[in-house]
């Protein structure tokens, strides 16, 4: 195994982020839950705004009629606004939809510190661009 002749300096921060994932369950697995999406988003807006458009679409799931005017309720009157309620007092949420068959799937989203390396360069090209001015000549 090579290793680099001088180790590499990285600058370690730590961020707060939002891990969404998605779970599907059935008798197929034994009801253990199968990764379907896992994301580590960086706000609430951004995940539950993800959950919405899955829900949206979650017509190709094989939903019952009830279960699709719920996912659609969730999504678009006003379900999600709760959920993003409790995300930023640090909380986490979730929604589940029942699938036929038994199965049924669920979202979820959790507040969470993650730790970010960067490399020094990419680091300090990183900050340079945050605090240049928009429409400045560089």
């Amino acid at each position: 195994m090579r290793t680099s002749p001088r180790p590499t300096s990285v600058e370690a921060r730590v961020q707060r982020g939002f891990r969404f994932e998605v779970l599907r369950y059935g008798p197929a697995t034994g009801f253990v839950p199968e990764p379907v999406d896992l994301r580590v988003l960086p706000g609430p807006r951004e995940a539950i705004r993800v959950i919405r458009v899955q829900l949206r679409a979650s017509h190709v799931l094989g939903l019952n009629p009830r279960e699709a005017a719920r996912a659609l309720y969730w999504a678009d009157q006003g379900g999600w606004v709760q959920a993003l309620g409790a995300l930023h007092r640090g909380e986490p949420c979730g929604f589940t939809l029942l699938l036929r068959k038994g199965r049924h799937i669920e979202w979820h989203v959790r507040p969470l510190l993650h730790l970010t390396l960067t490399p020094p360069a990419l680091s300090a090209r990183c900050r340079r661009s945050a605090h240049a001015r928009p429409g400045a000549a560089g």
